[in-house]
């Protein structure tokens, strides 16, 4: 079972791999932050948004499209979401049955 910092950690490192996969259309010089955490049935969900826009409020600065991540408490997996629904949808996909 994994703790929130070690969560934190994970979705961390995920954030840095995902700005290193835009880094074309960002600025290679920002990076991507936790803006929000949740706690939920199976986990942690971590929002993020780009460093800039979050010390400055700039709305060019704002990522848009950028899904929840997900870790998964019991195993450390960080589990697929997105944008179309609600986090709790997401959230109910990944639970297994009896919890």
């Amino acid at each position: 079972m994994l703790t929130e910092p070690e969560a934190r950690r994970l979705a961390e490192a995920e954030m840095a791999r995902l700005h290193r996969e835009v880094s074309a259309y960002n600025d290679p010089d920002d990076s991507f932050v936790v803006s929000a955490v949740e706690e939920c049935s199976i986990g942690w969900v971590y929002y993020y948004q780009s460093a800039r826009y979050m010390r400055t409020g700039e709305f060019t600065a704002a990522l848009g499209g950028n899904a929840p991540i997900l870790i998964d408490r019991r195993n450390g997996a960080i589990l697929p979401t997105g944008t179309a629904y609600p986090i709790e949808h997401y959230i109910s996909d990944h639970e297994q049955p009896g919890e």
